[in-house]
């Protein structure tokens, strides 16, 4: 007498659970990359401008508040110690060399040729200035 297994397991694989599951994945970080900040600069406004320049990963960002507070990368620090730690970190100046300055567009206009001094002329470093878009097109 044969006895026959009345329970069969299905070698299927059910694809819509792991296509469920990479769906949610994705909205997760759609959603937590616009939330994501940086914090390489200051809370500065930015002057408007045509263009919108960004802060880079690899460039060191010197921000400058409208209460005159210093920060290079986010952390504050005093106008004398910038140069020193830029060439601390970035080593002394080259052509690829390059620094962002973040300038709050309430600041007077002679704190700026002070900090673009120090930065490019006495230091030798490119600057970029970092503006934020005009949307009045």
């Amino acid at each position: 007498m044969s006895l026959k297994s009345r329970n069969k397991v299905s070698v299927e694989f059910n694809m819509s659970s792991m296509t469920d599951l990479v769906f949610l994945l994705l909205i997760f970080f759609v959603i937590l990359s616009t939330l994501v900040t940086n914090n390489n600069i200051m809370d500065v406004s930015l002057p408007k401008s045509s263009s919108d320049t960004r802060p880079q990963d690899k460039m060191p960002v010197i921000s400058l508040s409208e209460q005159l507070e210093y920060a290079l990368d986010g952390n504050p620090i005093a106008k004398e110690s910038i140069l020193p730690s830029l060439i601390e970190t970035l080593g002394p100046a080259n052509a690829d060399t390059k620094v962002q300055l973040a300038i709050d567009e309430n600041v007077p206009h002679k704190y700026f040729v002070e900090l673009a001094d120090l930065v490019w002329v006495q230091g030798k470093y490119k600057i970029t200035l970092m503006t934020s878009p005009n949307n009045k097109r």
